[in-house]
């Protein structure tokens, strides 16, 4: 008997997706594969890359635009800032991710949200030694038994990857692994990062953040390591706090 094609995996993993993020955030997960542009505009932002990068970026702009019109914004192109970062239409935030079969975007109203970040990582293989003394950074996982336990340095990136790109629409700076003191509840899902105090600037629009860390959630399907984080318009991250 046939498994699940990748458009049902998709939609499945798009469901465990939305887990991730407060109500008012809207979500799409596409598989990578070969797609027609939506505008020509992002078919010119990759019309020299590879293969392989050209579909992952399309996809991502498809997934984009599956969320930007869940808010009945989808008006135009998903252009590329000076970062490679996505520019969004005024007034919506939103973070896009892919690796391996998926790629994903979310979106909300900045009445909502200050800011969004999703990362996508395939769980296997673990983070190679020497990857991991490079991304290591202030974490803590107490082992519990759980599948999860080999992988912890590796969401514990996932966590950084979805923090960096949450932080920096706000902050402009690139961070370090050891920017970001991790917490996992592996078991439960969910993470609580502290930021550096170094990292904020006084005209950030974040509130200090070390002094309030954001809390979020990740999960595993199909072999995919999905990572949400969010700061609410009033402040607050999104998540719910790590058990201790």
């Amino acid at each position: 008997m046939p498994g699940p094609s990748p458009d049902e995996l998709a939609t499945e993993a798009a469901a465990a997706l939305v887990d991730l993020f407060p109500p008012f955030v809207r979500v799409a997960l596409v598989p990578v594969a070969d797609r027609r542009p939506a505008w020509a505009e992002e078919e010119a932002a990759v019309d020299r890359a590879v293969p392989s990068r050209r579909r992952e970026f399309l996809a991502g702009r498809a997934a984009a635009h599956a969320a930007l019109a869940a808010i009945g914004r989808n008006e135009g192109p998903v252009g590329v800032g000076p970062r490679r970062q996505p520019r969004w239409p005024a007034g919506v935030v939103g973070s896009i991710s892919h690796a391996g079969a998926w790629a994903g975007a979310v979106v909300a109203g900045s009445e909502h949200a200050r800011s969004l970040g999703l990362d996508i990582e395939v769980l296997d293989p673990p983070l190679p030694e020497d990857v991991e003394r490079a991304v290591a950074g202030p974490l803590v996982a107490e082992p519990s038994g759980h599948p999860l336990d080999a992988y912890a340095t590796k969401v514990a990136f996932s966590v950084r990857e979805a923090v960096f790109k949450c932080l920096f629409p706000a902050t402009g700076r690139l961070l370090e692994p050891t920017d970001v003191a991790v917490e996992l509840d592996l078991r439960e899902g969910r993470y609580r990062a502290v930021v550096s105090g170094r990292f904020r600037r006084p005209e950030s629009a974040l509130p200090p953040i070390q002094e309030v860390p954001l809390a979020g959630r990740f999960a595993v399907i199909a072999g995919h390591l999905l990572t949400g984080a969010c700061v609410q318009a009033g402040g607050a991250s999104a998540g719910g706090p790590v058990r201790t």
